[in-house]
Protein backbone atom coordinates (compact mmCIF):
# COMPACT_ATOMS: atom_id res chain seq x y z
CA UNK A 1 0.00 0.00 0.00
CA UNK A 2 1.28 3.33 -0.84
CA UNK A 3 1.73 6.04 2.03
CA UNK A 4 2.21 9.66 2.15
CA UNK A 5 4.03 11.92 4.60
CA UNK A 6 4.33 15.70 4.97
CA UNK A 7 7.95 17.63 5.54
CA UNK A 8 8.01 19.40 8.71
CA UNK A 9 10.52 22.29 7.14
CA UNK A 10 8.73 23.47 4.28
CA UNK A 11 5.10 21.11 4.17
CA UNK A 12 5.29 19.66 1.24
CA UNK A 13 3.32 16.83 1.13
CA UNK A 14 5.11 13.44 -0.97
CA UNK A 15 3.80 9.77 -1.80
CA UNK A 16 5.82 6.87 -1.18
CA UNK A 17 6.08 2.85 -0.62
CA UNK A 18 6.64 0.49 1.80
CA UNK A 19 9.84 -0.19 0.23
CA UNK A 20 11.05 2.83 0.27
CA UNK A 21 10.30 3.38 4.14
CA UNK A 22 11.90 0.12 5.24
CA UNK A 23 15.45 1.15 2.87
CA UNK A 24 15.76 4.28 4.38
CA UNK A 25 14.36 3.48 8.03
CA UNK A 26 12.50 5.76 8.13
CA UNK A 27 14.45 8.85 7.03
CA UNK A 28 13.51 10.59 4.29
CA UNK A 29 15.22 14.00 2.70
CA UNK A 30 12.97 16.14 0.97
CA UNK A 31 13.09 16.52 -2.56
CA UNK A 32 12.00 20.49 -2.43
CA UNK A 33 14.10 21.65 0.47
CA UNK A 34 16.42 19.18 1.11
CA UNK A 35 15.70 18.90 4.74
CA UNK A 36 16.24 15.34 6.68
CA UNK A 37 13.77 14.22 9.01
CA UNK A 38 12.41 11.08 10.41
CA UNK A 39 9.15 10.29 9.08
CA UNK A 40 8.39 8.65 12.38
CA UNK A 41 4.85 9.36 13.27
CA UNK A 42 4.53 11.42 9.76
CA UNK A 43 3.19 8.45 7.42
CA UNK A 44 -0.08 7.72 6.87
CA UNK A 45 -1.78 4.90 4.39
CA UNK A 46 -3.00 6.07 0.96
CA UNK A 47 -5.10 4.71 -1.69
CA UNK A 48 -5.96 6.16 -4.54
CA UNK A 49 -10.14 5.37 -3.74
CA UNK A 50 -9.46 7.84 -1.07
CA UNK A 51 -9.46 10.49 -3.20
CA UNK A 52 -12.59 9.26 -5.00
CA UNK A 53 -15.87 10.59 -3.47
CA UNK A 54 -17.89 7.91 -1.27
CA UNK A 55 -21.37 7.48 -2.65
CA UNK A 56 -23.85 6.56 -0.39
CA UNK A 57 -25.92 3.50 -1.82
CA UNK A 58 -29.37 3.90 -2.67
CA UNK A 59 -31.96 2.11 -0.41
CA UNK A 60 -35.27 0.78 -1.64
CA UNK A 61 -37.88 0.15 0.99
CA UNK A 62 -39.46 -3.22 1.13
CA UNK A 63 -42.41 -4.86 1.89
CA UNK A 64 -43.47 -5.32 5.67
CA UNK A 65 -41.76 -8.18 6.60
CA UNK A 66 -40.94 -9.96 10.36
CA UNK A 67 -36.88 -10.51 9.53
CA UNK A 68 -35.99 -7.50 7.12
CA UNK A 69 -35.40 -4.93 10.12
CA UNK A 70 -33.04 -7.82 11.66
CA UNK A 71 -31.73 -8.95 7.67
CA UNK A 72 -30.59 -5.10 7.02
CA UNK A 73 -29.04 -4.72 10.36
CA UNK A 74 -27.24 -7.62 9.85
CA UNK A 75 -25.82 -6.62 6.36
CA UNK A 76 -25.23 -3.13 7.70
CA UNK A 77 -23.00 -4.36 10.39
CA UNK A 78 -20.88 -7.01 7.93
CA UNK A 79 -20.54 -3.60 5.27
CA UNK A 80 -19.81 -1.65 8.33
CA UNK A 81 -16.23 -2.33 9.34
CA UNK A 82 -14.74 -1.49 5.48
CA UNK A 83 -16.64 1.95 5.63
CA UNK A 84 -15.46 3.00 8.56
CA UNK A 85 -12.19 2.40 8.02
CA UNK A 86 -12.36 4.01 4.88
CA UNK A 87 -13.90 6.93 6.76
CA UNK A 88 -11.69 6.93 9.02
CA UNK A 89 -8.69 7.00 7.19
CA UNK A 90 -10.39 9.58 5.04
CA UNK A 91 -10.61 12.13 7.96
CA UNK A 92 -7.22 11.33 9.15
CA UNK A 93 -5.78 12.16 5.61
CA UNK A 94 -7.83 15.16 5.77
CA UNK A 95 -6.77 16.37 9.25
CA UNK A 96 -3.20 15.76 7.95
CA UNK A 97 -3.13 17.87 5.51
CA UNK A 98 -5.32 20.53 7.36
CA UNK A 99 -2.20 20.83 9.70
CA UNK A 100 -0.35 22.75 6.76
CA UNK A 101 -3.17 25.66 7.03
CA UNK A 102 -2.30 25.58 11.07
CA UNK A 103 1.71 25.72 10.84
CA UNK A 104 1.28 29.38 9.52
CA UNK A 105 -0.78 30.63 12.11
CA UNK A 106 0.74 33.21 14.83
CA UNK A 107 1.00 32.38 18.10
CA UNK A 108 0.16 34.61 20.84
CA UNK A 109 0.73 34.08 24.77
CA UNK A 110 0.03 35.45 27.87
CA UNK A 111 4.11 35.36 28.48
CA UNK A 112 4.93 36.79 25.12
CA UNK A 113 2.03 39.95 25.66
CA UNK A 114 3.55 40.82 29.26
CA UNK A 115 7.10 40.75 28.37
CA UNK A 116 5.69 43.12 25.35
CA UNK A 117 3.80 45.46 27.86
CA UNK A 118 6.83 45.65 30.16
CA UNK A 119 9.32 46.84 26.87
CA UNK A 120 7.05 49.43 25.93
CA UNK A 121 6.85 50.46 29.62
CA UNK A 122 10.59 50.59 29.88
CA UNK A 123 11.04 52.43 26.68
CA UNK A 124 8.46 55.25 27.43
CA UNK A 125 10.69 55.77 30.93
CA UNK A 126 13.66 56.93 29.00
CA UNK A 127 14.62 60.49 28.24
CA UNK A 128 15.78 62.11 24.60
CA UNK A 129 18.63 63.48 25.52
CA UNK A 130 21.52 64.64 23.08
CA UNK A 131 24.37 61.86 22.64
CA UNK A 132 27.69 63.80 22.83
CA UNK A 133 30.93 61.44 21.38
CA UNK A 134 34.09 61.91 23.65
CA UNK A 135 36.97 60.58 21.96
CA UNK A 136 39.40 58.13 23.91
CA UNK A 137 42.63 58.58 25.07
CA UNK A 138 43.18 55.83 22.30
CA UNK A 139 41.79 57.48 19.72
CA UNK A 140 43.42 60.82 19.66
CA UNK A 141 46.67 59.14 20.32
CA UNK A 142 46.12 57.10 16.70
CA UNK A 143 44.74 60.30 15.00
CA UNK A 144 47.82 62.65 16.10
CA UNK A 145 49.87 60.51 14.06
CA UNK A 146 47.75 60.16 11.31
CA UNK A 147 47.33 63.80 11.29
CA UNK A 148 51.08 64.79 11.33
CA UNK A 149 51.97 62.48 8.60
CA UNK A 150 48.72 63.73 6.62
CA UNK A 151 50.96 67.47 7.18
CA UNK A 152 54.30 65.80 6.13
CA UNK A 153 53.09 64.38 3.12
CA UNK A 154 51.28 67.94 2.08
CA UNK A 155 54.29 69.90 3.16
CA UNK A 156 56.51 67.45 0.88
CA UNK A 157 54.59 67.53 -2.05
CA UNK A 158 53.74 71.63 -2.10
CA UNK A 159 58.29 71.64 -1.09
CA UNK A 160 58.63 69.35 -4.50
CA UNK A 161 56.00 71.56 -6.80
CA UNK A 162 57.84 74.81 -5.86
CA UNK A 163 61.20 73.35 -6.43
CA UNK A 164 59.91 72.08 -9.51
CA UNK A 165 58.83 75.42 -10.03
CA UNK A 166 61.88 77.01 -9.54
CA UNK A 167 63.93 74.98 -11.57
CA UNK A 168 61.94 75.83 -14.75
CA UNK A 169 62.11 79.23 -13.94
CA UNK A 170 65.81 78.86 -13.72
CA UNK A 171 66.15 77.10 -17.07
CA UNK A 172 63.65 79.59 -18.82
CA UNK A 173 65.26 82.84 -17.31
CA UNK A 174 65.97 84.29 -20.45
CA UNK A 175 62.34 83.35 -22.18
CA UNK A 176 60.91 84.93 -18.94
CA UNK A 177 63.38 88.65 -19.17
CA UNK A 178 62.31 88.83 -22.49
CA UNK A 179 58.86 88.22 -22.58
CA UNK A 180 58.47 90.58 -19.79
CA UNK A 181 61.18 92.82 -19.50
CA UNK A 182 60.38 94.69 -16.24
CA UNK A 183 61.46 91.67 -14.22
CA UNK A 184 65.24 91.93 -15.93
CA UNK A 185 66.62 93.49 -12.51
CA UNK A 186 65.12 90.96 -10.15
CA UNK A 187 66.05 88.19 -12.25
CA UNK A 188 69.53 89.79 -12.65
CA UNK A 189 69.49 89.81 -8.72
CA UNK A 190 69.14 86.51 -8.52
CA UNK A 191 71.69 85.32 -10.74
CA UNK A 192 74.33 87.38 -9.20
CA UNK A 193 73.55 85.07 -6.10
CA UNK A 194 73.16 81.88 -8.47
CA UNK A 195 75.74 82.53 -10.47
CA UNK A 196 74.00 82.09 -13.56
CA UNK A 197 73.88 84.83 -16.32
CA UNK A 198 71.16 85.82 -18.52
CA UNK A 199 71.50 86.00 -22.15
CA UNK A 200 68.75 87.30 -24.99
CA UNK A 201 66.38 84.96 -26.43
CA UNK A 202 67.38 83.99 -29.66
CA UNK A 203 65.11 82.99 -32.14
CA UNK A 204 66.76 83.11 -35.86
CA UNK A 205 63.58 82.87 -37.75
CA UNK A 206 62.20 85.99 -35.45
CA UNK A 207 65.01 88.07 -37.06
CA UNK A 208 64.77 88.61 -40.95
CA UNK A 209 66.47 90.97 -43.32
CA UNK A 210 64.09 93.02 -44.75
CA UNK A 211 66.76 94.70 -47.64
CA UNK A 212 70.70 94.54 -48.60
CA UNK A 213 72.95 95.52 -51.25
CA UNK A 214 76.67 95.26 -52.03
CA UNK A 215 78.15 98.14 -54.52
CA UNK A 216 81.11 98.63 -55.19
CA UNK A 217 83.37 102.22 -54.40
CA UNK A 218 86.95 102.96 -55.93
CA UNK A 219 88.30 100.03 -54.50
CA UNK A 220 86.55 98.85 -51.73
CA UNK A 221 82.27 97.30 -51.79
CA UNK A 222 80.12 98.67 -49.55
CA UNK A 223 77.33 96.62 -47.51
CA UNK A 224 74.21 97.63 -46.23
CA UNK A 225 71.36 96.14 -44.74
CA UNK A 226 68.55 96.35 -42.22
CA UNK A 227 67.12 93.58 -40.05
CA UNK A 228 63.96 93.35 -38.02
CA UNK A 229 62.08 91.54 -35.08
CA UNK A 230 59.08 89.94 -36.34
CA UNK A 231 58.22 88.36 -32.64
CA UNK A 232 56.51 90.03 -29.94
CA UNK A 233 60.11 89.03 -27.49
CA UNK A 234 62.91 91.13 -27.30
CA UNK A 235 65.22 89.07 -29.00
CA UNK A 236 69.26 89.25 -29.15
CA UNK A 237 71.07 90.59 -32.30
CA UNK A 238 72.37 88.00 -34.63
CA UNK A 239 75.32 88.06 -36.84
CA UNK A 240 75.50 88.12 -40.42
CA UNK A 241 77.06 85.53 -42.81
CA UNK A 242 78.19 87.33 -46.56
CA UNK A 243 79.34 84.63 -48.90
CA UNK A 244 80.58 85.73 -52.40
CA UNK A 245 79.95 83.70 -55.58
CA UNK A 246 81.35 83.76 -59.52
CA UNK A 247 79.42 83.19 -61.97
CA UNK A 248 79.20 80.01 -62.54
CA UNK A 249 77.45 80.05 -58.75
CA UNK A 250 80.58 78.64 -56.95
CA UNK A 251 81.48 79.81 -53.57
CA UNK A 252 84.69 81.99 -53.86
CA UNK A 253 84.43 84.02 -50.37
CA UNK A 254 82.57 83.57 -46.92
CA UNK A 255 82.60 85.65 -44.11
CA UNK A 256 81.15 86.37 -40.84
CA UNK A 257 79.99 89.67 -39.27
CA UNK A 258 79.55 89.64 -35.50
CA UNK A 259 77.42 92.37 -33.91
CA UNK A 260 80.68 93.98 -32.17
CA UNK A 261 81.34 94.27 -35.77
CA UNK A 262 78.56 95.89 -37.45
CA UNK A 263 77.89 98.03 -34.51
CA UNK A 264 74.68 96.68 -34.08
CA UNK A 265 72.64 96.53 -30.54
CA UNK A 266 73.20 93.69 -28.53
CA UNK A 267 69.19 92.98 -28.68
CA UNK A 268 65.95 93.71 -30.48
CA UNK A 269 62.79 94.62 -29.21
CA UNK A 270 59.46 93.66 -30.68
CA UNK A 271 58.79 94.78 -34.17
CA UNK A 272 62.23 96.47 -34.20
CA UNK A 273 64.15 97.65 -37.41
CA UNK A 274 68.22 98.34 -37.32
CA UNK A 275 69.97 99.10 -40.12
CA UNK A 276 73.56 99.06 -40.99
CA UNK A 277 76.55 99.43 -43.11
CA UNK A 278 80.06 98.19 -43.78
CA UNK A 279 83.10 98.21 -46.08
CA UNK A 280 83.88 95.19 -47.74
CA UNK A 281 87.47 94.86 -49.39
CA UNK A 282 88.08 92.54 -51.80
CA UNK A 283 91.01 91.57 -53.75
CA UNK A 284 91.83 92.75 -57.24
CA UNK A 285 92.30 89.42 -58.59
CA UNK A 286 88.93 87.80 -56.95
CA UNK A 287 86.08 88.18 -59.04
CA UNK A 288 82.81 87.41 -58.13
CA UNK A 289 79.46 88.50 -59.66
CA UNK A 290 76.81 88.06 -57.22
CA UNK A 291 76.61 87.38 -52.97
CA UNK A 292 74.37 86.43 -50.19
CA UNK A 293 73.59 87.53 -47.18
CA UNK A 294 72.12 85.58 -44.04
CA UNK A 295 71.22 86.35 -40.40
CA UNK A 296 71.99 83.60 -38.07
CA UNK A 297 73.03 83.21 -34.60
CA UNK A 298 76.78 81.80 -34.17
Amino acid sequence: MNRITRCPSCTTVYQLGDAHLQAAKGWLRCGACNHVFDSTGLVLRWSPTLAEPVRSPDFVPLPDAPDAGALSTTQALQEAPDAVADSAERIALDDFLKKKEDHHKPVQTRHAQAELAAFESALSSFKSEPWVMEPSEQTEKVTAPAASKTWLAAWGLLSLGLLLVLHLAYLQRDAIVAAWPASEPAVRQVCQSLGCEISPLRDAEGVVIDSSSLVQRSEDHVLTWSVRNTTRSVLGMTALELSLMDPQGKLVLRTVLLPAQTGAPPTLSPGQSWSGSLKVQVSPELVFTDYRLLSFYP
